[in-house]
């Protein structure tokens, strides 16, 4: 790779450990202002509207908040190992590290918190419709993030082929 390409991905990289940071301090945030802020609003605004009719228990807006704030927290405990995978990946590329089953392990758990963030929020979104949102993103992004490690997984069986024959 010559200098170019080089100083080009590494700001880009760079820029991308910034976000994780960012990202991270959000999650952060959201974990500790989340109670107060949704108390605040969870009455007057599209958070307290659910499927609430077809779950006798969940009739109370009280326990559709705690319902909306149990799966809000096991979410954000599952983005903070997609956040650790992130920057683990990032660390391997600045390494020349790309094609390595560390990286598609690495994928596997980032798409498998995905699709626990989506399961959890489905469920939830019994309690709150707003969660069937996240849902809906969880599951999109942990697909996208399986197919890139399928075939990322494929990459290197072709490599370790090709170094067999040569």
């Amino acid at each position: 790779m010559n200098n170019t390409q080089s100083s080009k991905y590494t700001i880009w990289l760079n820029l991308t450990l910034v976000a994780c940071v960012v990202f991270f301090l959000c999650c952060l945030m959201g974990d500790i202002f989340a109670y107060p802020f949704c108390e605040h609003w969870w009455d007057a605004y599209l958070f307290n509207t659910a499927f609430a009719k077809i779950i006798p228990a969940l009739e109370k807006s009280a326990t559709r908040f705690n319902v909306f704030l149990t799966c809000f927290y096991l979410s954000t405990a599952l983005t903070y190992p997609i956040i650790f995978c992130v920057v683990g990946l990032i660390r391997n590329i600045k390494k020349d590290k790309i094609f390595e089953r560390a990286n598609t392990r690495l994928m596997s758990i980032i798409s498998l918190c995905c699709f626990l963030i989506c399961v959890i929020c489905t469920i939830g979104a019994i309690a709150c419709y707003a969660l069937a949102v996240i849902a809906l993103v969880g599951l999109f992004v942990g697909l996208i993030v399986q197919c890139v490690r399928l075939v990322m997984d494929r990459a290197i069986d072709m490599r370790d082929e090709l170094d067999l024959t040569v």
